[in-house]
């Protein structure tokens, strides 16, 4: 592990883990890589987080910070960083041993790559798995390669979010002239720094699993958890970003495009949980919204519904999704 200049700063950020953050300190040390330097961002941990920590003496750079969030903490670990490459893991997650040997061995073959992904397994609050390029829906772009290379990725990253941060290495440089994680997000935060990240140049992905994220039950709800019990709100948090995205003056009227049909889309997603809310009035709008954003059938068609009465609608709807699970 060197110290003086490292190629890779390892950037954790943790809060009220203790319990966690040694095994995903541990799984760094393990790494068959050794040219790296690890910044534990404790962000207001009340636990017995800085007890742990003292074990690890010189092998970690800890700093200490009032509780500001997790984007913030990762902040407070870029601006600190020493390395040409970030690496970033959350407290509760783990690298394989392999990991930061076989991405940087990859992101040498790629001289101006700007940022490289690798898959993860992930382990579910049921102890369900799932392979993270599944969910996101990128695994099938791979056409049974064992890696992705992609000149221009904005439209892709978006296209295919959400994206794990901890399965990711990132040039400082483009961080810098991306701009940090957004601290005012509280969901998908990682998916907008990625978003940016991507027009500052090429992007690599690892079709292996190579890192373990769990999603455990704890005293601060998990973002899965909070997806799933308000969805409408991660929408709403998911709009708030592509509107930001749309505001970059370098954009291509493609990816304007793209992003005008992932904002439609959304827009009808959140008609669709009002709808089943019965709130009629605000689903129309919302429809009629993704109409205007990027006009379709669909939109067009949703709105039509959301005049007939709750119980029609409904009973199209399944009609409509029973036909479809059929073909």
């Amino acid at each position: 592990m060197t110290h003086d200049c490292p190629l890779v700063t390892v950037v954790i950020p943790t809060y009220n883990r203790a319990h966690f953050v040694t095994k995903a300190i541990d799984s760094v040390l393990s790494q068959t890589f050794a040219d790296y330097e690890i910044i534990v961002v404790d962000d207001g941990s009340s636990d017995a987080t800085k007890e742990k920590l003292k074990w690890y003496e010189e092998k970690i750079r800890y700093i200490y910070q009032d509780n500001s969030g997790v984007s913030a903490a990762r902040n407070t670990g870029i601006k600190s960083a020493r390395g040409e490459w970030l690496a970033f893991l959350d407290s509760d997650d783990e690298w394989r041993v392999d990991y930061l040997g076989k991405q940087i061995k990859r992101v040498s073959d790629f001289p101006n790559i700007t940022m490289q992904t690798a898959n993860c397994h992930f382990i579910g609050l049921d102890g369900r798995t799932q392979s993270y390029f599944e969910i996101n829906g990128s695994l099938a772009e791979f056409n049974g390669r064992d890696y992705l290379f992609l000149e221009n990725p904005f439209c892709f990253i978006v296209k295919h979010g959400p994206w794990q941060v901890g399965s990711t290495i990132i040039r400082r440089k483009a961080i810098s002239g991306a701009g940090l994680f957004d601290t005012s997000l509280t969901l998908s935060e990682d998916f907008d720094l990625m978003a940016r990240v991507a027009l500052q140049g090429s992007f690599g992905m690892i079709r292996e699993e190579l890192v373990n994220i769990y999603r455990r039950k704890e005293s601060t709800e998990c973002l899965t958890n909070q997806v799933k019990e308000n969805p409408i709100h991660a929408r709403e948090s998911d709009e708030k970003i592509y509107e930001k995205l749309k505001k970059i003056e370098i954009l291509t009227n493609k990816e304007h495009k793209v992003l005008n049909g992932l904002l439609s889309t959304n827009r009808r997603s959140i008609g669709n949980l009002l709808l089943e809310k019965g709130k009629n009035s605000s689903a129309r709008n919302s429809y009629k919204l993704a109409f205007f954003i990027d006009p379709s059938i669909l939109s067009l068609g949703k709105y039509v519904l959301s005049l007939l009465p709750q119980e029609v609608n409904l009973c199209i709807s399944t009609w409509y999704l029973r036909i479809k699970s059929k073909k």
